[in-house]
């Protein structure tokens, strides 16, 4: 590389760190192709962008000695908007790879994150899992109302509807 594409190199990837709130630094030893091929495939259908980094370009880019002492050996960062979605992709490949892939660290909103942090937000839902739930949730009352409304033997409104009833002596 020449000194121009190295300048270039970490104007971009000092962009990138700013633009995403997530990142992940992965170690990848000995991937051959088509586990290579898959893993940028799953890390793009989960909407984050993969990057091969070189170390010492990429420690430019960082003042705290603990981040720069993540880029040793064969790497790569994961750069996420939805650090749940980004985790649940490291994990799911790290689990047959485990000798040639896994995660070192991250930052998530300025924050230092460990193997452990990542590990744990893998296993929260994802930010569509809580849309889907909470419109679930959102849609579930008023499913149940127009049911005992149609149905008023059901549900509560159909409890209190035969207590008044009885208390009218109906």
């Amino acid at each position: 590389m020449t000194r121009s594409e190295k300048k270039l190199f970490v104007e971009k990837f000092s962009e990138s760190c700013g633009s995403y709130p997530c990142m992940i630094v992965v170690r990848q030893v000995g991937l051959s192709a088509e586990p290579f091929s898959q893993l940028r495939k799953n890390v793009r259908s989960a909407g984050a962008r993969f990057q091969v980094v070189k170390n010492n370009l990429a420690k430019r880019v960082f003042d705290d000695g603990g981040v720069q002492d993540w880029f040793k050996g064969p790497l790569g960062v994961i750069f996420s908007e939805d650090p749940v979605s980004a985790s649940k992709v490291i994990e799911e490949f790290s689990k047959k790879r485990e000798a040639n892939f896994h995660p070192i660290g991250g930052i998530l909103n300025g924050k230092n994150l460990s193997k452990e942090d990542i590990k744990k937000l893998a296993t929260l839902p994802t930010l569509d899992q809580l849309r889907g739930q909470i419109v679930g949730l959102i849609s579930s009352p008023a499913t149940m109302l127009l049911r005992t409304i149609k149905e008023p033997s059901r549900g509560v409104v159909g409890t209190l509807g035969a207590y008044i009833k009885q208390q009218q002596g109906e």
